[in-house]
């Protein structure tokens, strides 16, 4: 059961532990394998040679479509995007774009009376749900030809739907009887609890003499062996009851109350706000600090590029995002001025996979490259479908990033990590990423939704020192100067102890590294 948990939180990219710095630090994966023996990107190397060319930087445009930012953060404001032709807080569309006060960006996922959606349905659910009637209690051959290729997802996701609702509230009742059950051993010992947690020496010093006493303290111990305290399991019961409420709740339907648009029509584009500091927007605002934290201005931590500007747009709600929001916020990047798109997101069903594709086709006319997170459940992406999914004529500009740990071996490729020889063209560092979270605080993460901001930290470096390379030539430069490693074995994601080479897990067989793509990007200049 803690496994299964554990899994699902880091699905979630919820592994952050908060706190504040008093330092600009160095974090891990800003740094270089050679001299400092972690697999980072070589970040001061590549600086160094940049200023030994005396290379000068140009400002450039990264958007972020995600669940927000906080736009107050000590460490990110002064990197933040101003939209240049829009007066702050006029209440006028100043530039005509149809989105009134878009200052830092656009909120999507939002209504026009400012109020926003605060967790979503998956999308399996919507897709089971809005097919119900049309398709419940029929048998494949009862259904048109033209027609089963919709059924057969129906079937698909109605089946993943009612199970996993099933086990979330198997293990929601599971966690709920474990933790009456050491209240019980606490009281029946009478030990005082602090914080929620008994002191481990007290408990082992406790002279159990009755059976129950004896029970009661097995009991304790085992908890705290497994490391199953009364904070993991409310935190485990906290996130069953929000995913029964909302991700997995077949009722739930906030978008015709708050957003009142149809999410079913490409071409119904004006609505949402500009509340890109919304609710839950705390993984936003780390995959925007590993970006585009302030360099050396003495506090927090460091972002990769010391020339960007952090467009926001809010499109990821707590669950799934919506094919439509996507789609919009891509052309809305295009045409201010971004070229450099980052989607730390994904699901497994789309609803609307040819509105995101038009999309991508409109970010390639416009020289804007998109890089992706490849997601955390260890699967085989060349297997198991993930959305968005670009067709294979859109990968020119498009890279899929999985996530490397910190040390060479058997645990370069983070266990949670999406792959694929096909599929995922790159991997980058994804543990224990430190960065900023909200309310100028800091602290560690680690998921793909970390690894694709370091890839697009470091497109953003490219473009900024060298302005004149095009978005195909970035992705090149990227792909071609990752650092190889095709001797290594690692343990494949989402398996015990089955090894594998590690260049068998992406296109590259690499982890990026800044150092080498800006020697590359200088010979391509050159």
């Amino acid at each position: 059961m803690k496994k299964l948990y554990l899994s699902i939180i880091l699905t979630s990219f919820t592994l952050i532990l908060l706190g504040q710095s008093n330092s600009d630090s160095i974090p891990w994966h800003l740094l270089s394998p050679v001299k400092d023996n972690v697999e980072g990107i070589s970040l001061p190397q590549a600086y160094e040679y940049l200023q030994n060319k005396n290379r000068e930087a140009t400002p450039v445009i990264v958007a972020i479509i995600d669940s927000g930012i906080d736009t107050t953060h000590e460490d990110l404001k002064a990197n933040i995007w101003h939209n240049p032709r829009e007066i702050p807080y006029n209440d006028i569309d100043d530039d005509g774009n149809g989105y009134v006060d878009d200052i830092y960006g656009w909120n999507f996922i939002g209504g026009a009376d400012g109020k926003n959606i605060d967790g979503e349905t998956a999308e399996s659910v919507r897709i089971y749900r809005e097919n119900k009637e049309k398709f419940e209690g029929k048998k494949k051959s009862e259904i048109p030809k033209n027609k089963r290729k919709k059924y057969k997802e129906w079937a698909k996701a109605k089946s993943e739907v009612l199970l996993k609702i099933k086990r979330y509230q198997r293990s929601e009742a599971n966690l709920k009887e474990w933790l009456e059950a050491i209240n019980k051993s606490e009281k029946i010992l009478n030990i005082e609890a602090k914080n929620d947690s008994i002191s481990l020496e007290k408990i082992k010093r406790y002279n159990a003499k009755t059976s129950e006493e004896i029970l009661a303290k097995d009991l304790l111990l085992h908890s705290y062996k497994i490391d199953y305290t009364k904070e993991v399991i409310k935190e485990g019961l906290k996130y069953y009851k929000g995913e029964l409420a909302k991700s997995y709740n077949l009722s739930y339907n906030p978008r015709p109350e708050i957003v009142k648009d149809n999410p079913d029509n490409i071409n119904d584009t004006i609505y949402g706000n500009n509340d890109v500091m919304a609710v839950g927007n705390s993984h936003g605002t780390g995959v925007s600090g590993i970006i585009g934290a302030v360099r050396n201005n003495g506090i927090g931590t460091q972002g990769i590029v010391d020339s960007v500007k952090l467009m926001m747009i809010r499109v990821v709600p707590g669950a799934d995002e919506r094919d439509k929001d996507v789609a919009l916020a891509i052309r809305y990047a295009v045409n201010n001025g971004a070229k450099i798109i980052n989607c730390s997101f994904g699901k497994y069903y789309g609803k609307h996979p040819e509105f995101v594709n038009d999309a991508i086709d409109y970010a390639i006319a416009n020289d804007v490259l998109i890089i992706h997170a490849a997601g955390n459940n260890s699967y085989n992406n060349d297997k198991t479908e993930r959305y968005p999914n670009p067709r294979e004529d859109q990968r020119t500009n498009w890279i899929d990033v999985g996530a490397s740990s910190k040390t060479n071996g058997l645990k370069l490729a983070a266990g949670f990590s999406n792959y694929g020889a096909k599929t995922v063209d790159i991997f980058a560092p994804g543990v224990s990423i430190y960065s900023t979270k909200p309310h100028s605080k800091y602290g560690a993460s680690s998921g793909t939704s970390d690894a694709s901001p370091v890839v697009a930290g470091v497109a953003a470096l490219l473009k900024s020192y060298y302005p004149n390379l095009n978005s195909k030539q970035i992705r090149e430069i990227i792909l071609k100067s990752a650092i190889k490693h095709t001797k290594t074995k690692v343990i494949k994601p989402g398996s015990k102890n089955k090894k594998i080479r590690f260049n068998k897990l992406s296109t590259t067989g690499g982890i990026v590294n800044a150092f080498q793509a800006i020697k590359l990007a200088e010979k391509y200049t050159n």
